[in-house]
Order: structure tokens, then sequence, then C-alpha cells
């Protein structure tokens, strides 16, 4: 049994997720593939493969909305400019000193995470309602990981291109990194399934005080699992992606081939965790190991999702699974996460830049 499978196997006989597929990788090839478990075990089981598609989550902020924040710098967009520059709601004081970068390292002071759909759904609600929202920092003073920062820069971006997110990145994203990954999960035979009855979001709410008619009852399976992500259309900035490990490696590689300038430095040195432009870097991040070298980034996903990068040893580590069907585990899969990681550097982290080249006989 191979290092990886054996890591998932382990993981689903202890209870961690049902089912999930791990990855490792470099620029040029997949070095290991596995899959364990099951994609679905409610309403009834079914097996997990190398290719079930995975709600990528949070995976959508780096992979999505970095790449085509970095395809629009190339076109022009400033980062030190205001959000109200693109959208007039924002032009108010008390939203000075935020930025487009600000949005990247998760250091404009707004919070983590209302549910703009109590509010209404769709983009033009969503947009009205987040510029009624008050900042809960003055910006720079902290990270405060919020998914509306990325919620608002998908907004900038489709006012940026004049065109729907999905497009965008279909068209300038997955198409040149030959993968398959997408806005569109496909159906729902062919995806992990993810939590049941909206149980998270819905006590989310509730300790808000709001309410909202029209969760989900049923186990959510062929859609996107974040409600604010959902009532948008399935399509924003910080969530919606769906794709196998096999797509994600696609996409990650290309941050190996060819890193947009200052994306991947830290941008917070002041503070305790590294933030790059929409990536973690490994200080300060609950799901690094110390074995990763100093320049490796990441990120991660609520669904069970985690994507690493380690430039050094020119290698991408890929976890996906559905840890939270059908209702949520352990909070914290970080620990998860880290021993995946010291699964595959023990297996594969031995290779560098050159050697993990093919070589010419």
């Amino acid at each position: 049994m191979s290092a990886l499978a054996r890591f998932l196997r382990e993981e689903v006989d202890k209870g961690s997720f049902p089912g999930g597929v791990a990855l490792a990788g470099t620029t040029e090839r997949i070095l290991e593939a596995a899959a364990a478990g099951d994609a679905a075990v409610e309403p009834e089981e079914d097996p997990i493969s190398e290719d079930t598609r995975f709600d990528l989550a949070s995976l959508t902020k780096p992979l999505a909305s970095g790449a085509l924040t970095a395809a629009a710098i190339s076109s022009g967009l400033d980062l030190a400019s205001p959000p109200g520059r693109f959208l007039p709601d924002w032009k108010q004081t008390r939203f000075d000193g935020i930025t487009l970068a600000s949005l990247l390292t998760h250091t404009s002071g707004l919070r983590a995470w209302y549910p703009l759909y109590v509010r209404g759904e769709g983009a033009e609600a969503y947009r009205r309602t987040l510029a009624t929202l008050e900042p809960e920092q003055r910006p720079g003073a902290a990270v405060i990981y919020s998914d509306l920062n990325f919620v608002l820069l998908g907004d900038i971006l489709e006012t940026f291109f004049s065109a729907p997110l999905a497009t965008l990145f279909d068209e300038m994203v997955a198409a040149p990194a030959k993968s398959r990954a997408s806005y569109a999960p496909g159906a729902a035979r062919q995806t992990a399934a993810t939590e049941k009855g909206d149980a998270t979001e819905r006590a989310m709410t509730a300790e808000r005080g709001l309410d909202y008619p029209r969760f989900r009852t049923g186990v959510v399976r062929g859609e996107v699992h974040d409600g604010n992500a959902l009532r948008r259309g399935g399509v924003s900035g910080h969530a919606g992606l769906f794709g196998t490990a096999r797509d994600v490696w696609h996409l990650a590689r290309r941050w190996l081939l060819d890193p947009p300038p200052g994306f991947l430095d830290d941008r917070t040195p002041d503070l305790p965790e590294a933030r790059g432009l929409a990536w973690q870097l490994s200080r300060g991040a609950g799901s690094a190991v110390p074995q990763f070298s100093s320049s490796a980034f990441g990120h991660t996903g609520f669904t069970g999702t985690s994507l690493w990068v380690d430039p050094e040893r020119d290698l991408v580590l890929i976890l996906l699974t559905n840890r939270i069907h059908p209702e949520i585990r352990e909070k914290d899969f970080h620990p998860v996460r880290r021993r995946f990681h010291e699964a595959a550097l023990a297996a594969h982290g031995g290779l560098t830049r050159e050697s993990s080249r093919p070589q010419l006989l």
C-alpha cells in the first residue's frame, strides 16, 4: 500500500472523514495519487474515486480570485486602488484605507462572515448589503480571515473585466492550465457530498439573532455547500469551485511554473500570521508543518480541502475530503492536514526542483 493510500485508509478508519483523495505532484508530473472511503454515506453509501469532484470551498480564493487578480494586474489593475473606484457604494469614509491589496491579504478590517442572503439573494443584493456592514478593525491592524473580502473582490473583478466570474475563470484560468475545475459542480453522483441541512450556517445565523426561511434540509450534493456562494448563484470570489485532485494540481502547478510577482511575498510581517496575495504562507499557518521550506504557500477549505505548495521541493500536496458529511466533525481539521503533510513529505519530500524533472537518457 502506498504512503498516501495508507494515510487515507487510517484516517477513514479513525472517522476523520468518510472519504478522501490525496495527491502529491511536481510541476511536471503526479508522483502519487490515492483514494479511499466513500463520496457519500447518506442517504446511501457511494464509493469515492480519484475522479470524484469536490466542493473546493475556500481554495476558490487563490485558485480563482487570486489567479484572476494576477491577470487583471497584467491588464492595468492597481492593487492600491480602493473598492470605491469600481463600486460607488464603497466611496464612504468608514472604508478609507481599504485597498484591493488589503482584501487579498485579509487585512481590510471587514468582519469574518455575515449571511448576506438574509437581506436579499443575488449579486446585486449582496453588493448593497456589503456596503452597509461596518468594518471591525482599521485596515492593516490585524489579519481577519474573511469570506467577505473575496465576495467583494469577485464583484470588483467582474466589474473590471465586464464579464461573469465563472466565464472569466473558465477562459482565463482553467483552460490555459488544462484543468477541468469549474464553478459548475457536475452531476451529483460525480461529486462528494457535504453537510446535511445547512446545519453550520443555520446555527451561525441564529447566533447572530438573524433568521432565514430557506435553509436546505437534505444532504448537500451536487451544489455548493457555502450559503453565500449558493445564494449568489453558485459563483463567488470566495467559494464555488468544484474539481478533482488532478484538476487542482493543474491549477496549482501554474503557481510554480510562473508565479505572479509579489503574490507569494509576506505582506504581513508584523502580524502573527504571514499572508501573501490570496495565499497563506507557512508562518502561523495551522495546517503547515515545520518540515515545509520557508517559501511554502497554501490554502484550506471548510469542506475538508487543502492545498500546499513547497517551491524549494517542487512539490504540490493536495488533500480533498468530505469531512463535513453528513455533519461536521471536529472543527479543527488542521491536525489531519498536518498528518497528511508529514506522510507525503516522508514519501516524497526528498525531491528538489531539479531532481523532480524527468531526465533525458
